[in-house]
């Protein structure tokens, strides 16, 4: 007895899977450092610029997030509060949900204003629900955090890593627990689990931001770096004009690289080793192979 059975090349394009709503647009949420980064770092002339050059559209739009009804607060409890515990309000921009704010656009961007790195020691009870200011508290809620990103494939994230703080306006046990943590958060956050998270991606400020170096000529290692400083005699943690300029066009690239990513699969093209198209011996089997369009898709998983 003989059976054959013809095999078709397939070719998929699923409206799920073939690109976003609202492609090319990001949502940058800030306080006042994002702010001084996006004006006076002219990220805005800086996107328009490269969009003239290279044809495309690429958008960044800024936003203020949280406000009012919500505290003047952006660390990771309050994100995890807002958005995790559902303290959110699709009704209000200032508090919406992240789910709602990401169907507006490609990518979402949010950071944490630089009180974020005024960390206190842990105490070996981590808590999510807890607004204390720890590492075992911070990692809790971030680990929330990419469990609720995950859960939107289809969109693109980017967290900025802390803002420095001031050396007037911390301490060295302070200071290094905030370079411990964004070591956390570039080494660790994003493997620790074992899985892959192609959507969520890091724009690494404090790197750009802080003294590295063990002994500076002036200032102190992991606080702002000494010429970032607005003033050498006060402890205001904003960077200055100076970090904004040269940060604002890093910035703008980093956002403009992580929208021209090639994200969703495109096209299946499933076919046959060595080019068979038929079986032609009962119970016979054939090996079957697909490949992907884009090579380079961040999402290869389809249903």
């Amino acid at each position: 007895m003989t059976m054959k059975s013809t095999i078709f090349i397939i070719l998929l394009c699923l409206d799920s899977i073939c690109g976003f709503s609202q492609k090319n647009i990001a949502i940058f949420l800030h306080h006042s450092t994002g702010d001084g980064v996006y004006s006076e770092g002219n990220v805005s002339n800086w996107v328009k610029n490269y969009n003239s050059a290279h044809g495309t559209n690429f958008q960044i739009i800024p936003r203020t997030y949280p406000d009012t009804p919500y505290p003047w607060a952006n660390y990771p409890y309050d994100y995890w509060k807002l958005w995790v515990n559902n303290n959110c309000d699709n009704s209000n921009l200032n508090i919406e949900c992240l789910s709602s704010i990401a169907s507006k656009c490609e990518l979402v961007i949010y950071k944490h204003c630089f009180p974020g790195a005024s960390i206190n020691a842990d105490i070996g009870k981590p808590d999510v629900t807890s607004s204390r200011q720890s590492l075992e508290n911070y990692k809790l809620q971030y680990r929330a955090l990419r469990t609720l990103m995950d859960g939107m494939p289809d969109k693109k994230f980017m967290v900025w890593t802390l803002v420095p703080l001031h050396r007037l306006a911390t301490n060295a046990d302070e200071a290094k627990r905030a370079h411990e943590f964004v070591d956390w958060v570039k080494n660790e956050w994003l493997t620790e689990d074992g899985q892959n998270h192609p959507n969520i991606f890091i724009f690494d400020f404090y790197s750009l931001t802080a003294e590295l170096d063990q002994n500076p000529v002036n200032g102190q290692q992991f606080c702002l770096k000494y010429e970032y400083e607005y003033s050498h005699s006060s402890y205001d943690s904003h960077p200055n004009t100076l970090a904004n300029q040269t940060i604002g066009p890093i910035f703008a690239q980093a956002v403009v690289n992580v929208l021209a990513k090639n994200y969703s699969v495109t096209n299946i093209t499933v076919s046959s080793l060595l080019g068979a198209n038929a079986i032609s011996t009962f119970h016979g089997t054939l090996q079957m192979q697909a490949t992907i369009f884009p090579i380079d898709a961040l999402l290869k998983s389809v249903t």
